[in-house]
C-alpha cells in the first residue's frame, strides 16, 4: 500500500470541538521523535508526522483511523480488518485530564486488536493495547505510561480501565462493580461500546477483582460478566 492509500480511510464520525482541541494541542506541541508506543516501550513510527505538512483539515477528516490501522498493523502478526472505534474515557491525576481512544480490529487469527490512542500524551501522541483471545463483551487493561529518566526510574502509575461492546440486546448503560468501587457508564449511541476507568484499582491485582453488569433502559440486569487477572 502506497503512502496516498494509506492517508485516505474511510472517514469516520469524530466529535469537532474534541478533535479542533486536539489539533491545536498537537500541531503546537509536537515533535515527532516522541512518538511512542507505551506499552512495548518502542517508537510508532507512520504518519503523524504527516499531519503538520497536510495541514489541520487532515486531522478531522480522518488521519486518526490512518494512525490507529498502522499501529495495529505493528503490533498483529497478521493483517487486521473491521478496525472500529470502540469508546472513549477519561482520566485524571495532578489535575490533569487524560483522553484516551478505543479502537478494535480483528486479525487474520481471528484474535481480538486493541489500539488505545492518547493524542495528547505527556510527550506527544501514544499508543497502548494488544493483540489476544479475550471477550469482547467485558475485558480490562491499563493505560500506557511514559517518562522521561532512566532504567532505575520508578515509573508513574497506570490506570486500569474496562471497555467492551455489548452483545446482549437493549444495553443502554454498564456497571463495574468490585471491592470499594462502583462505577455506571452510558453505552455510547454512536460506536455501540464503552470505557470507563477504575482508578480505584492499585498497580497489582490477581484474582477475581471486578463484576460487569449490562442493564437495560428500565435499570434491569440483563447480563452479567467477571473479570480476573490471572
Amino acid at each position: 500500500m502506497n503512502t496516498l492509500e494509506r492517508l485516505r480511510p474511510d472517514p469516520r464520525p469524530l466529535d469537532a470541538e474534541w478533535s479542533a482541541a486536539t489539533l491545536e494541542s498537537i500541531l503546537s506541541d509536537f515533535d515527532p521523535s516522541t512518538v511512542r508506543r507505551g506499552r512495548k516501550g518502542r517508537r510508532s513510527t507512520v504518519i503523524v508526522a504527516s499531519i503538520l505538512g497536510l495541514g489541520g483539515v487532515a486531522y478531522a477528516t480522518g488521519l486518526v483511523p490512518a494512525l490507529v490501522s498502522d499501529d495495529l498493523d505493528a503490533i498483529s502478526p497478521s493483517e487486521v480488518s473491521n478496525v472500529h472505534e470502540v469508546a472513549t474515557f477519561s482520566t485524571g491525576r495532578d489535575g490533569r485530564t487524560r483522553t484516551f481512544e478505543i479502537w478494535r480490529g480483528i486479525n487474520e487469527r481471528g484474535q481480538s486488536c486493541t489500539s488505545v490512542l492518547e493524542a495528547q500524551g505527556k510527550f506527544g501522541p501514544e499508543f497502548g493495547g494488544y493483540c489476544g483471545d479475550y471477550p469482547t463483551d467485558a475485558w480490562f487493561d491499563r493505560t500506557s505510561e511514559s517518562w522521561r529518566g532512566t532504567i532505575n526510574d520508578t515509573p508513574p502509575p497506570s490506570t486500569v480501565f474496562v471497555y467492551g461492546e455489548p452483545t446482549l440486546a437493549g444495553v443502554t448503560t454498564v456497571r463495574v462493580l468490585g471491592d470499594g468501587f462502583e462505577h455506571d457508564v452510558q453505552v455510547d449511541q454512536r460506536t455501540g461500546g464503552y470505557a470507563v476507568a477504575v482508578p480505584e484499582l492499585g498497580q497489582h491485582i490477581s484474582g477475581h477483582f471486578a463484576t460487569v453488569e449490562f442493564l437495560d433502559a428500565a435499570g434491569n440486569v440483563v447480563g452479567r460478566s467477571e473479570l480476573s487477572e490471572k
